[in-house]
């Protein structure tokens, strides 16, 4: 059995016991549990931060570059222009008037509708 085996049946048991054991000892589980996580989690920054640390000054030498070159763009391909918005406070203005007009229209038209719609039934004239 390999360790992750193990590790996955102690979370289950911890998941299992957290109904049926007293609060306190799931509480005491869950800090263990927690606990070792973030000792496991220090442990692998440790780990990382020393694996990117050069260990002697002639690494350190040879990692260093003369500069950050700039990516050449593909020859074949141009960028798109930028469109400029020349639009005005006036074209602005008309067109949340447009809109505003529009909307008080779809209003009105649902008013008068409804208006229809419950309109009296007048009684056909006799023949």
């Amino acid at each position: 059995m390999n360790y992750k085996d193990e590790m996955r049946k102690l979370i289950d048991i911890i998941k299992q016991q957290s109904f049926t054991a007293p609060l306190a000892q799931t509480l005491d589980d869950l800090n263990s549990l927690t606990t070792a996580t973030s000792e496991l989690s220090d442990r692998i920054n440790i780990r990382v931060s020393k694996s990117l640390q050069p260990k002697d000054k002639q690494a350190s030498k040879s990692v260093k570059t003369k500069g950050v070159k700039k990516p050449k763009p593909f020859p074949s391909v141009t960028p798109l222009p930028i469109p400029q918005s020349k639009n005005t406070p006036q074209q602005k203005a008309d067109k949340l008037n447009t809109l505003k007009t529009t909307d008080f229209n779809k209003q009105r038209d649902n008013f008068v509708d409804r208006q229809q719609s419950i309109k009296p039934i007048k009684p056909l004239s006799s023949v």
